[in-house]
């Protein structure tokens, strides 16, 4: 393992420093907007050469290009002089969006342009293991501090393909000074939203008015039993086995085709119900711990977080995203990438910097959530019931057909027998084609 030759208390107010710059704000990944820029200069030494003084660059031994989101860049950049002074090589940070990095990683590493590490989603695994973009990566030796859930979400047929740093799936917003108690029941709020009918609004789940959302509204169709392809411990996901139209995902589905034609679920997008949420004028918002930025710092609105009521006395499954770093297939530096990942990434304060620059629940034991521990811990409450999204190439299959049906629902266009069955009929074609 590499020596770490520096000073932790200067890594640490590095770190403070970044944090501080980036505001603490929060977007959803493929909403990432802020620019940041952070150098760092060095002395070059000065070489005389026949009486004459000139300065030349000392060029690293070796140097890794590491892709990150806006958010998350600058925590990299801080830290990275604390591991070219331990090992000679440099850390050259590259700011991507976070929806890109995925297929410009694909096209440029194997042409060896691009990147030693980068950040991604755990459901981009299974793809980029089938095109042998990323490497294998050992977490043995943190495997300890690191929740198993986000593990698995970035293993594949029993190998391990990334170092989570997150973990994210939905929740349930309240407007407190309308809805002073957490409701614990689905039920619960069509009888509170029965009592505010003055309101344009009453649950502002995204995935209606213009356009699917199958991320959002999943927890509708596993909540009595649906699934989407049979996930099994140490097996993983079977895409032959699709469960979106039994008698369970029908039955969920047929809940939500209840609270549509009883006006207490509105065909909203996302916008639609961000905004009307923190305008004070709908006491419900169904979304990720990527808005507790917004939350903080956007909105006069008392509000608060808890986990997905029951529906029919039973615990949704939402769908459960990590995001991580991954380790490219084609690093020429695979053993000082892994080490910098192993030693310098997983630790408690850089982990905690991550968490502080974009507060997604942390994955790593010892993170302060701080103000927002009472949300955090109440998003990872519904990730513990919930369903790690796939993270086969199948999946890719799944998107449109379960958002454009249930679409359908949202809208009062299908009964939700009727949807799911071509959600299901759509996604096994796809798989057997």
């Amino acid at each position: 393992m590499t020596t770490k030759r520096f000073s932790w208390l200067a890594l640490l107010a590095a770190l403070a420093m970044i944090v501080a710059a980036c505001g603490g704000g929060e977007t959803a990944s493929e909403e990432t907007t802020a620019e940041t820029t952070a150098t760092t200069a060095a002395p070059e030494p000065a070489t005389t050469v026949a009486e004459e003084t000139t300065t030349t660059e000392a060029a690293p031994a070796a140097e890794l290009v590491v892709w990150a989101d806006a958010n998350r860049s600058p925590v990299v950049e801080a830290i990275a002089p604390a591991f070219e002074e331990a090992t000679g090589v440099s850390i050259k940070v590259e700011v991507q969006d976070f929806g890109q990095i995925k297929d410009l990683a694909t096209t440029a590493a194997p042409a060896g342009e691009g990147p030693d590490v980068f950040i991604g989603a755990h459901d981009w695994t299974g793809e980029l293991v089938a095109n042998g973009i990323v490497e294998p990566m050992d977490l043995s030796s943190v495997e300890s501090n690191l929740d198993p859930q986000a593990i698995a979400a970035f293993t594949v047929d029993g190998t391990t393909y990334g170092l989570p740093v997150a973990i994210e799936t939905v929740g349930l917003y309240r407007n407190t000074d309308l809805v002073p108690d957490a409701p614990a029941t689905f039920e619960e709020i069509g009888e509170i939203c029965a009592g505010l009918e003055a309101l344009e609004n009453c649950i502002g789940v995204p995935g209606g008015g213009d356009g699917g959302d199958a991320y959002h509204n999943y927890f509708w169709v596993s909540a009595e039993g649906g699934y989407i392809f049979r996930y099994d411990d140490g097996v993983g996901y079977d895409p032959t086995d699709v469960g979106l139209d039994n008698d369970g995902a029908v039955a969920g589905v047929s809940f939500l085709e209840g609270l549509v034609a009883d006006g207490v679920v509105g065909s909203v997008n996302y916008d639609t119900a961000k905004s009307l949420f923190l305008a004070g004028s709908q006491p419900f918002w169904v979304t990720g711990p990527w808005e507790l930025g917004t939350l903080n710092g956007q909105t006069d609105v008392n509000w608060a977080a808890s986990t997905l009521p029951t529906i029919a006395g039973n615990d949704p499954a939402p769908m459960v995203g990590s995001q991580g770093l991954y380790l490219s297939a084609f690093s020429e530096n695979k053993v000082l990438a892994q080490s910098f990942l192993l030693e310098y990434i997983a630790t408690t304060d850089v982990m905690q910097a991550i968490f502080d620059a974009d507060a997604r629940p942390p994955v790593f034991s010892g993170v302060d959530a701080g103000a927002n521990q009472a949300a955090v811990d109440s998003f990872l409450a519904s990730a513990a019931n919930g369903y790690i999204m796939p993270n086969i190439p199948q999946m890719g299959a799944v998107w449109g057909p379960l958002g454009d049906n249930l679409l359908l629902v949202r809208n009062g266009e299908s009964a939700a027998a009727d949807a799911m069955a071509t959600a299901a009929e759509a996604v096994r074609a796809a798989v057997a084609g």
